[in-house]
C-alpha cells in the first residue's frame, strides 16, 4: 500500500507529461557536457592553430606563400622547402647535436634527480624539507639573470662552444624540477611495498631498484619529457655559450639563419616543422605513460 502510494505521484505525472526534477537534471547535466566539450575542443584548436597553419605552410611554395588570400590547404604541396632549407644550412647538424644534448639532459637529470627525490619522501628531515623549497626557489630564478655570470664562469673554464658545458647548465637549469615532480610521484608510492620486500631479505638499495623504481617509472617517463624538451628546444643559454656553426643547436641555428637577411618564408616554415615534429612524436607515444605517471603521482598509500 505504501509502495502504491509512493509510485502514485510519479505515475500520475508521467500520464500529464509533466517534467519531474530528476529529468530536469539531466538535461542540463547533458547540456552542461555539451558545452565543456566544446569549450575543450575549440580551446584546443585555438592552441594548436598556429602549429597546423606551420605544418601546412612547410609544403606550400613560396609563390602560394605569398598570395592574397592566403590558402589554408597547400595546392601543389611540395618537399622543395625542405630539400632546399636542409641543403643551404645543414640543419640535419644541429639537429644532430640537440638529439645529443637533450637525451644526455634527460639521461643525467633522471639519474640524479631519482634518488634524490627517493630520499626527500622516504628519509624525513627537516634539513632535507629546505633543501626540496631551496630547489624550487632556484627555479624561481629568471634564466636571463644567470646568463652573463655563466658565460663568465664557462669561458674562463673553456667550457664555451661546447656541447658537454651546454649539458652542464641544462641539467643543472632542470633538475630543480625534476626533483620536485619526482618527488611527488615517490611519495604516491605506499612505504609498505619497499617493507615487505626488505622483511623477504631486500636491502633498502635492492627494495629501491626492484620494488620502488618500476612503480615510478610512468612517473619518470612524465618527468624525462619535460627535459627532453628543454634540452631540445631551448634557445637563450645555446645561443649565448654556442657561436661555432658544427655546435649549434636547432634553436640557435634557425635564428642565425633567419638573421642574415635571406628570408624564405618557406624555408622557415618546414624549420619550425623540423624544431617541433619530433617532440610532437615523442610525446605522442608516450602519451599513455604520462597519463599514468600523472595519475599515479596523485594516489597516496
Amino acid at each position: 500500500m505504501r509502495q502504491g502510494n509512493a509510485l502514485a505521484p510519479t505515475q500520475q505525472g508521467a500520464q500529464h507529461g509533466i517534467r519531474t526534477p530528476l529529468h530536469a537534471r539531466d538535461v542540463w547535466k547533458t547540456a552542461k557536457s555539451i558545452l565543456q566539450y566544446i569549450l575543450l575542443y575549440g580551446l584546443g584548436l585555438l592552441i594548436l592553430a598556429p602549429f597546423i597553419w606551420v605544418a601546412l605552410s612547410a609544403f606550400k611554395s613560396e609563390s602560394e606563400l605569398l598570395r592574397y588570400p592566403p590558402t589554408l590547404f597547400p595546392q601543389r604541396p611540395t618537399l622543395d622547402n625542405f630539400t632546399q632549407f636542409f641543403d643551404a644550412t645543414q640543419f640535419q647538424r644541429a639537429m644532430f647535436n640537440s638529439a645529443l644534448v637533450a637525451t644526455a639532459t634527460t639521461a643525467l637529470a633522471l639519474g640524479a634527480a631519482t634518488p634524490a627525490a627517493y630520499a626527500l619522501t622516504r628519509f624525513h628531515n627537516r634539513a632535507f624539507e629546505w633543501i626540496a623549497r631551496l630547489f624550487v626557489y632556484a627555479y624561481m630564478i629568471p634564466s636571463i639573470l644567470l646568463v652573463l655570470p655563466v658565460y663568465r664562469i664557462f669561458f674562463r673554464m673553456g667550457l664555451s662552444n661546447t656541447l658537454y658545458g651546454l649539458i652542464i647548465i641544462y641539467v643543472a637549469l632542470v633538475m630543480p624540477l625534476t626533483l620536485w615532480t619526482l618527488r611527488s610521484f615517490f611519495a604516491g608510492i605506499p612505504v609498505d611495498l619497499e617493507e615487505a620486500a626488505m622483511i623477504d631479505g631486500a636491502t633498502r638499495f635492492g627494495a629501491f631498484l626492484r620494488v620502488v623504481v618500476p612503480q615510478a617509472i610512468p612517473g619518470m617517463i612524465a618527468t624525462g619529457i619535460i627535459a627532453l624538451n628543454v634540452g631540445w628546444s631551448e634557445y637563450l643559454f645555446g645561443a649565448t655559450l654556442l657561436s661555432r656553426p658544427d655546435v649549434l643547436t636547432i634553436s640557435p641555428r634557425l635564428e642565425s639563419f633567419m638573421g642574415r637577411g635571406l628570408f624564405n618564408w618557406g624555408w622557415l616554415m618546414a624549420g619550425a616543422l623540423a624544431v617541433t615534429a619530433p617532440l610532437i612524436v615523442v610525446a605522442g607515444v608516450a602519451q599513455r605513460f604520462l597519463v599514468a605517471g600523472w595519475g599515479a603521482g596523485a594516489v597516496k598509500g
